[in-house]
C-alpha cells in the first residue's frame, strides 16, 4: 500500500498514513448522500458500533483508528465530512476525510480496488448517485489489507474479533524479536 493525499474534516491536508500512523485501521469508502440501505448507511452504522466498542476497550482504543473516506469530493467537502463527524460524535479515534479532487480520489480507489461509477441518465447527465460495491477494509500496522468486508460479512462483532486477532499477532511477533 502506498500513501495517498487526503483532506481531513477540518480542511487540512493529510495523508492516509498520517491518519493511520502504524495502527490497525478500519477504512470505509462512502458518499454521504447514498440512499442504498445495504451501502454507505450500513457501513457507517457498523463503524458507529465499532467506534463505541473500541472506545470501551483500552487496548483497542490505543491501537485502532477508524477512517471514513468519501468518494464524492465534489459534494462531500471537508465541511460536509465535519457534519458527518459531529453526527456520529466519535468516542474513539474515528477520522473523516475526503480528497481534494477526482485525480487524487482515483489513485486511492484503484489501490484499494474499490470500483465506483457515476450513474447517468440516458442523456448522459449525472443522476447524483453512484454505483459501488460496499467494501470496508481492515489494515494492519504496516498498512496491508488483511480483510475486506462486504454486505454479507460486514458485522461489528466479526470486525472486532479480527482486530483482536491482529493485536495478538502483533504481540506475538514482538515477543519473537
Amino acid at each position: 500500500m502506498t500513501d495517498h493525499a487526503l483532506l481531513d474534516a477540518d480542511g487540512r491536508p493529510t495523508t492516509l498514513f498520517a491518519l493511520t500512523r502504524g495502527r490497525l485501521a478500519v477504512v470505509a469508502f462512502v458518499y454521504t448522500t447514498c440512499i442504498e440501505v445495504t451501502g454507505c448507511p450500513l457501513s457507517l452504522a457498523v463503524l458507529h458500533r465499532l467506534d463505541r466498542a473500541i472506545a470501551a476497550d483500552a487496548e483497542l482504543g490505543r491501537r485502532v483508528v477508524l477512517v471514513t473516506i468519501s468518494f464524492d469530493p465534489e459534494r462531500d467537502t471537508p465541511a460536509r465530512m465535519a457534519v458527518m463527524r459531529s453526527f456520529h460524535a466519535p468516542a474513539s479515534d474515528w477520522r473523516f476525510a475526503t480528497t481534494r479532487d477526482e485525480a487524487q480520489l482515483q489513485s486511492l480507489l484503484a489501490e484499494f480496488d474499490q470500483p465506483v461509477a457515476k450513474l447517468r441518465f440516458a442523456d448522459g447527465a449525472w443522476s447524483g448517485l453512484f454505483r459501488h460495491v460496499l467494501k470496508v477494509f481492515l489494515l494492519d500496522g504496516q498498512s496491508q489489507v488483511r480483510n475486506v468486508y462486504s454486505v454479507g460479512l460486514l458485522d461489528a462483532t466479526l470486525v472486532l474479533n479480527d482486530l483482536r486477532t491482529l493485536l495478538l499477532e502483533s504481540v506475538r511477533a514482538a515477543e519473537l524479536h
